[in-house]
């Protein structure tokens, strides 16, 4: 679901600070089997990678403008407005949700660290946020955020999008349990530890208060108290690396270890239940 094995094309400083400055968010710069390439240069030369099922982000010669290409209201949009603000350029969405200033079902997903394998109700869904200009929502324990357009409901009978499990109509989208890896060996001020969990969940623009689990190999009082702010589960697991504690609890690991605070590396996962 999440665009982060990105391959970027192009020659110049402009390709170059993108793929350095997406590295150190904790993308992984790949060349084999991307979900995502960032084409830099001309536009023709971006346009041939339209019928690959990768999604595509189109960025001018000189870095000024910033055009998702395919799957913008999947996902890759968000991708593109990181590179537009990285690169101070002007992003241009041509989506139909984009115009009209709504978040597809897809992207209320991504922001959101939901899932769903009915296409088909995402589709159906879709189209009635587009008719209408809105979507009613039930949710049921957790912590969402909530954009133009989507309404929140008190049943779930009355919803367009019921989160959690139920057995009325409408599009069922599951939480993926979103587990950010703190790996540090000497004691860090808690204030540090909650700018790096949040800069984490920011860095693939996903809701801050989304995190499921807190992973780390020490245990001490600020991440105890960190873990009941953010109502996140605290686990201490043995591991010599961010990536190894993310690989010993399990999940997909979405962003790499980078360090995004002074004394702590952080990583992501997310586990699809």
């Amino acid at each position: 679901m999440y665009f982060t094995r990105i391959r970027v094309i192009g020659e110049g400083e402009i390709a170059k600070n993108i793929s350095s400055l997406l590295s150190s968010l904790g993308y992984e710069l790949s060349s084999s089997k991307p979900n995502l390439y960032i084409i830099v240069g001309e536009m023709e030369r971006a346009l041939k990678f339209a019928n690959r099922k990768a999604g595509v982000v189109f960025v001018s010669e000189d870095g000024e403008y910033v055009i998702p290409l395919k799957k913008e209201s999947k996902g890759v949009s968000f991708i593109a407005s990181i590179i537009s603000d990285l690169l101070n350029s002007n992003l241009i969405s041509t989506s139909k949700f984009s115009q009209l200033g709504l978040y597809s079902v897809e992207e209320f997903s991504w922001i959101n660290a939901l899932y769903t394998r009915n296409k088909e109700e995402v589709k159906k869904a879709n189209k009635k946020l587009l008719d209408r200009k809105k979507l009613y929502v039930y949710s049921d324990g957790v912590s969402l955020m909530l954009p133009e357009g989507y309404i929140r409901v008190q049943t779930p009978c009355e919803a367009d999008i019921i989160i959690g499990e139920g057995k009325c109509n409408g599009i069922l989208l599951k939480p993926i349990k979103m587990v950010v890896g703190l790996y540090y060996i000497e004691k860090i001020p808690y204030e540090v530890l909650l700018y790096s969990v949040k800069l984490t969940m920011k860095s693939l623009y996903v809701n801050e208060n989304r995190v499921d689990v807190i992973l780390t190999p020490v245990n001490d009082r600020n991440v105890k108290e960190l873990s009941r702010l953010l109502n996140a589960e605290h686990m201490v697991i043995d591991a010599d690396s961010c990536e190894e504690l993310l690989y010993n609890y399990g999940g997909k690991i979405l962003l790499k270890e980078v360090s995004r605070a002074y004394g702590v590396i952080s990583c992501l996962a997310g586990l699809y239940l």
